[in-house]
């Protein structure tokens, strides 16, 4: 997991405070050198942008993370599963595009900067002072629509929830056996949580499923407890959702991909939650 996802609130305060720094840099090159009228709006709008960066980016956090997952406000479940799309999306197609946002991000802020210096110095402040605008607004126009772009790739399909459906296993052993990879949420799955399930798994359903539904195991920790020792992290109310890789078309390839991604989804092997009692 990336730092920014890891650590959300600190990595816009680094860069709310860098644009500020920066923009000091710029005052005092501007006083020492005595640049013209064109540098007001650089000034003025840098400051603008920085202390909107550190004052507005935590609630602009949260309130993402509260609209991802909203039917579920366990600490817990918001930080196994915020924020994992972007990096599923660029294990599937890779990081490409992510890459041009950057690019676009950085030369529409420069160009539009090096665009207010010369209309401003040389043609008017008026027009100086609307590329600055265009270059504080224009790149987060940018990262908002590829983000949405990334979501709605994502869930391809429409209320995936309702193509989910749960199971038991004839015999608890069964999972032992298997050693599925699973999912612990910190109680009962939402309709959120699903909907991301399944538009996530959809990639690897075999063709022969022709209505495309998936059938995971659910099984609650007391549930557990009658043949397993389960790990000290896990919880009374929490819940085990198994995938029976037995419905997905794991091919050599796609197999070394559904791992990758069961590890950004935290989707461990069921011995990593649950061992039989007595086992070492």
């Amino acid at each position: 997991m990336s730092f920014r996802q890891n650590h959300p609130y600190l990595f816009w305060q680094l860069i709310g405070w860098g644009i500020l720094l920066a923009n000091f840099g710029f005052l005092v090159a501007a006083a020492l050198c005595e640049f013209g009228e064109w540098s007001y709006p650089i000034i003025v709008f840098t400051f603008i942008m920085g202390l909107f960066v550190v004052a507005v980016s935590p609630i602009l956090v949260r309130l993402k993370r509260r609209r991802l997952i909203p039917q579920n406000t366990d600490a817990y479940t918001e930080k196994l599963f915020t924020g994992k799309i972007s990096e599923l999306m660029n294990a599937r197609h890779g990081v490409s595009s992510d890459v041009l946002v950057a690019v676009l991000f950085l030369v529409s802020m420069l160009g539009f900067m090096f665009a207010a210096f010369i209309l401003g110095d040389r043609v008017s402040l008026a027009l100086g002072f609307a590329c600055m605008v265009l270059a504080i607004v224009t790149p987060f126009l940018i990262v908002g629509i590829h983000s949405r772009n990334v979501v709605r790739k994502f869930y391809a399909v429409e209320n995936g929830e309702k193509r989910v459906e749960f199971t038991m296993p004839a015999e608890l052993a069964e999972l032992g056996q298997k050693n599925p990879r699973t999912l612990v949420l910190a109680g009962e799955p939402s309709a959120v949580l699903l909907n991301l399930f399944y538009n996530w798994l959809a990639y690897y359903l075999r063709e022969e499923n022709a209505e495309r539904r998936l059938t995971l195991y659910k099984i609650s920790a007391p549930e557990l407890c009658r043949c397993y020792a389960l790990a000290d992290f896990l919880g009374y109310d929490d819940v085990l959702l198994c995938i029976p890789e037995e419905q997905l078309d794991l091919t050599e390839e796609r197999l070394a991909l559904f791992r990758r991604e069961c590890d950004i989804m935290s989707a461990l092997p069921f011995g990593e939650f649950a061992r039989r009692s007595g086992d070492a």
